[in-house]
């Protein structure tokens, strides 16, 4: 019951990705194709303008999905991936006090309620709902879906690259003792890997609903005493930086993270800055 569960949760944030796209007007506010001159020689046509909402495909937009991710490895070390983990690591120095109260008493956290939050986030199930959003986009000719289902899957496929290759560098040991793969949070990375794809792709309306459920994903792996709160948070890190790196081509607008000191920890804030 829990798999079923955790299954229409994916699916109902997914859901704008089958979305139709809107079908372009007849000339719809077009100039005339064709016109003549004064001695009836008639000019060139005027190309008709891309429908609105779509655009060319880009080099980076093209190419399937294992291709475009050996690309992806590249343009992680980038300024932008720089930025955000610079923002991610303070947010995570700001959290690191509560790493030991973590270790005492579980945050106190019910895990009953956030129980289906360590299946949701595992790699394979983010990976697997990515590729089947990608394969039916293809089979029923939603260039959209597929297209998002292919994005997700190579953000899954990077973030978990990297976040298992720093795992087994540091070999920090997890709050409950069970073995040392504790920093940083792969099931937090994969959430929030997705979540900001969804968000690159059709903005904050389906960008806040998914980072909420990254935030519940995050809850769940220190409810269940499997990660410290900085683990989660660098993290999450990676599935942010990894999930803009793959969407890079859409940066139309960008957001920044920024952590203010307060009494007794620090607050993290999420700015959307227009172009």
């Amino acid at each position: 019951m829990r798999l079923i569960a955790c299954t229409a949760l994916v699916c109902a944030l997914s859901s704008p990705v089958w979305a139709q796209e809107p079908v372009p007007v007849e000339n719809g506010g077009e100039t005339t194709a064709t016109a003549n001159t004064a001695d009836g020689t008639q000019l060139p046509q005027t190309p008709r303008p891309a429908p609105v909402g779509l655009s060319p495909a880009t080099p980076a937009e093209s190419g399937n999905i294992f291709k475009l991710t050996a690309g992806d490895f590249k343009n992680f070390f980038s300024g932008d991936t720089a930025k955000v983990m610079s923002y991610v690591t303070l947010a995570a120095i700001a959290t690191a006090p509560w790493d030991r109260e973590g270790v005492n008493n579980g945050f106190n956290i019910p895990t009953a309620l956030f129980q289906s939050g360590n299946a949701v986030g595992q790699f394979a199930f983010q990976a697997s709902a990515g590729l089947a959003t990608y394969g039916i986009g293809k089979a029923v000719g939603n260039q959209k879906a597929a297209l998002v289902g292919r994005d997700i899957a190579r953000a899954q496929i990077l973030s978990q690259v990297l976040v298992q290759t720093v795992k087994f560098s540091v070999r920090r040991e997890r709050p409950d003792q069970s073995n040392n793969k504790s920093f940083p949070s792969g099931h937090s990375a994969s959430a929030f890997a997705t979540a900001t794809v969804l968000q690159r792709h059709y903005g904050w309306k389906v960008g806040v609903p998914a980072y909420a459920l990254g935030g519940y994903i995050a809850l769940a792996r220190m409810a269940w005493n499997r990660h410290h709160a900085t683990d989660v948070v660098m993290g999450a890190g990676f599935g942010i930086a990894s999930a803009r790196t793959v969407t890079m081509s859409l940066a139309k607008s960008k957001f920044s993270v920024g952590v203010q000191p307060e009494r007794g920890g620090a607050s993290v804030n999420f700015s959307k800055i227009y172009k």
